[in-house]
């Protein structure tokens, strides 16, 4: 399989608006540490733990398609992939599909039935596809009509659910993010007061608040 470096993207920089925010009294000093980790910059040369590199190359592609992440972080890039592996390693929330395997058994087995359908449908594997027909086996699979060795394609929808949760949960708690749209539900308090929130309502911003250059309308 082949795809873009991950070295070749940018590594996501939190605007200074919102790294002011951070480092303000309205954010706790176990808050701040945590979305520090988060903005840690992924390894270029990542070696998956739970599941094959072959199947992180597959997991890259897909997420690609999914979850396209320039129109708010530009050139730059969040290895949504390798954050999965990561925490596959984890406890997680303890909730999954009854229908589904547990979660690193589920990603195994839903990446092998994906590259198969692939096979199947358009005679390579699916990181090799043109954008078009990695979209027709995408909707395939959120449909219920993916037909491939494997999961069945109720599971497969099943599966690509709990996928788009994932990444949209990494993808939208990573700071750089959060400083784009303007989101700054973490700066709920601080160490020693809890100042929380004096305007609340739909459109309501205090001034310490930044915009976020990315902000959803």
């Amino acid at each position: 399989m082949t795809e873009k470096p991950v070295s070749s993207f940018e590594a996501p920089v939190i605007n200074s608006a919102f790294e002011a925010v951070l480092n303000s009294d309205h954010v706790s000093q176990r808050t701040r540490d945590i979305m520090s980790r988060r903005a840690q910059p992924d390894d270029p040369a990542y070696a998956p733990v739970h599941m094959s590199r072959d199947a992180l190359t597959l997991l890259r592609a897909l997420l690609e398609r999914v979850l396209p992440q320039a129109p708010i972080l530009d050139a730059s890039r969040i290895d949504i992939a390798a954050r999965i592996d990561q925490r596959l390693g984890q406890p997680g929330d303890g909730w999954r599909f009854a229908a589904l395997p547990p979660d690193p058994e589920a990603y195994r087995h839903a990446l092998e039935t994906l590259d198969n359908a692939a096979f199947k449908r358009f005679g390579k594997s699916f990181v090799g596809l043109t954008d078009m027909e990695q979209d027709d086996l995408i909707e395939a699979m959120a449909s219920k009509t993916l037909i491939a060795d494997g999961m069945t394609a109720a599971q497969m929808a099943l599966w690509f659910s709990d996928l788009r949760a994932d990444a949209v949960q990494l993808f939208i708690s990573h700071p750089a993010v959060q400083g784009a749209l303007g989101i700054d539900a973490v700066a709920n308090g601080g160490d020693r007061i809890f100042q929380g929130f004096s305007a609340i309502g739909e459109g309501a911003h205090e001034d310490w608040e930044p915009a976020g250059p990315r902000a959803l309308a």
